[in-house]
């Protein structure tokens, strides 16, 4: 498994090579650049979106898409790879060769991955609807934040919702949460309360009390539901409960109904 993990590894090295070099070829040429260019850095970020695919790099993968979007808006000739587009891209591969870096270590949880997801998310849609609509302004996307003790619960609705075309922050614990909401503009928590501990419950009654995070709709994450989670939902305001394992129609509707109505 290591052995065909470091292939994998090898490929995303050889790929953002290729990436920076035809990326900073199109600079040099002052952006009169040719469809055989435009087409090189395609195949590049395609391939790494399918490689990211089968680490399980959603995030990777979800901007890739993006990348992939605004490239075949240039191919269509209705928008041109200026300075801060080829900016933006060789950012991104930067942050592409921090993700894999990381994943290589085992490290799937880094906060300053995720709020440079964000970042780029915003920048490419942005970019996207230009191309679009010829303005430069454009609807922002959905946070939602899932605080949950299980890796395999967090990562699923995190694919889930990316997926949808959410951003998506991730924590195992209430106080790492709460900072997350302090420093994003979160729409939506999903919250472990499979064992209600009192750090949860704090945290939810938190939320419920500041000024700005006391509208936002929480989501209970439960193994079961019973009379003892029942009344402590009342007590949060909690907008809907998920019963573990995770279902992705369920995660899918509840994310469309409650983020439509905010």
């Amino acid at each position: 498994m290591e052995i065909e993990q470091n292939i994998f590894f090898d490929e995303f090295k050889n790929k953002l090579i290729i990436l920076e070099n035809s990326l900073i070829d199109v600079k040099n040429q002052n952006y009169n650049y040719k469809q055989e260019e435009i087409d090189e850095i395609f195949r590049a970020i395609h391939t790494i979106k399918g490689t990211s695919d089968l680490l399980g790099m959603f995030d990777v993968v979800a901007l890739t898409h993006k990348a992939e979007d605004l490239l075949q808006y240039v191919r269509e000739d209705k928008i041109k790879i200026d300075a801060d587009i080829c900016k933006l891209y060789l950012e991104l591969k930067n942050f592409i060769a921090l993700v894999v870096d990381n994943v290589s270590q085992g490290i799937f949880d880094d906060s300053s991955a995720e709020r440079l997801f964000i970042q780029f998310e915003k920048e490419f849609n942005r970019f996207i609807h230009i191309a679009e609509t010829e303005v430069d302004e454009y609807t922002p996307v959905k946070t939602i934040l899932v605080v949950e003790e299980s890796a395999i619960v967090r990562y699923m609705i995190k694919k889930i919702a990316i997926d949808d075309g959410y951003n998506v922050l991730t924590s195992d614990n209430a106080e790492d949460g709460w900072q997350k909401i302090k420093d994003n503009e979160v729409d939506l928590l999903f919250c472990d309360f499979t064992e209600p501990r009192e750090d949860a419950v704090n945290f939810a009654e938190t939320i419920r009390v500041d000024f700005s995070t006391k509208n936002m709709p929480i989501v209970m994450l439960l193994s079961q539901s019973n009379q003892e989670s029942n009344k402590l939902g009342r007590s949060i305001s909690a907008k809907a409960w998920l019963k573990k394992p995770i279902d992705e129609q369920k995660v899918k509707l509840v994310l469309s109904k409650l983020l439509a109505q905010n």
